[in-house]
């Protein structure tokens, strides 16, 4: 019993002491408030983590370089990405420009003119331009279309598609002039394999007429590898209205062959445009595109 009297006695110390402690920190100044608990404001746990940096919002350019051990050549390239692919995980289309260091409509170069396009159009591919001009009259006629072709499918793209998210069922491969007909020769080799790597070929203004049948032997070596197999594939042929300084004749004579064969499964189309032959270039790619991906 005695030592419960000693408890409360302890209870009754401990709350005279902090009665006077109160006390003791109300004080006194001047007016009225009589003492209380001093108000604590709360503290506001700092924030943790690094600031993450907001996507990409516009188009960029990624330069590189490709070595090709089918040509012995060293290509350089400039990569467009479009200015949603930082911030998705979208695959995108990819548009290879050859002949993509050239300058025929100044003073961008091809690739430049081809991705200012893209981005008026807020066009949602990838598009690679493909340097090398100096060499373009020994890649882009035979004998040596037959290696960069390879260079083009076995290298190039297992490289761009090894580093960037890309739709396999829409590879685009376009030219200009020479290289509007070394984007022909590659389907034309691709076909009498029965094996496309491209499903689009956007030949502008090509030179179909030069060495000699070449390009006429090419098609009919596809017409006998196919054996009556569908050509899954589409061909944009564009040309300028000029017959004396354009590939008019040329371009419309490639143009009835294919019509002509029936191929199943194969799209071909022509356009004549009002302008010169390198600035047949711009319409061109801009309605093809339009077309491939409104």
């Amino acid at each position: 019993m005695q030592f419960g009297w000693m408890v409360r006695a302890l209870s009754l110390a401990a709350a005279s002491t902090i009665f006077l402690g109160l006390s003791a920190c109300g004080g006194g100044g001047g007016g009225g408030g009589g003492g209380g608990i001093p108000f604590v404001p709360p503290v506001t746990a700092p924030p943790t983590g690094a600031p993450v940096a907001p996507p990409t919002t516009t188009s960029r350019v990624v330069a590189d370089t490709i070595v090709s051990t089918r040509t012995g050549a060293a290509y350089s390239l400039e990569i467009y990405l479009p200015a949603s692919y930082d911030g998705s995980s979208t695959n995108y289309p990819v548009i290879y420009a050859l002949d993509g260091d050239a300058i025929f409509n100044p003073p961008g170069n091809r690739f430049s003119n081809l991705k200012d396009i893209l981005d008026q159009r807020n066009t949602q591919a990838i598009l690679v331009g493909i340097g090398g001009t100096a060499r373009r009259t020994t890649d882009y006629v035979l004998p040596g279309a037959v290696p960069y072709h390879d260079f083009l499918t076995s290298e190039l793209v297992p490289f761009i598609e090894a580093k960037y998210r890309s739709d396999t069922k829409k590879r685009m491969l376009t030219g200009l002039s020479l290289s509007g007909s070394m984007t022909g020769i590659v389907l034309f080799l691709e076909g009498a394999k029965n094996n496309l790597t491209f499903s689009y070929f956007l030949s502008f203004e090509g030179t179909y007429d030069g060495q000699g049948t070449r390009y006429q032997d090419l098609e009919q070596a596809m017409h006998d590898g196919l054996a009556g197999n569908p050509l899954p594939a589409t061909l944009f042929l564009t040309r300028c209205a000029t017959v004396s300084s354009c590939n008019f004749n040329p371009v419309d004579g490639m143009y009835q062959r294919l019509l002509a064969r029936g191929y199943p499964g194969f799209t071909v189309t022509e356009t004549t445009y009002s302008t010169t032959h390198g600035k047949t270039d711009i319409p061109s790619f801009t309605d093809a595109i339009a077309k491939i991906l409104p």
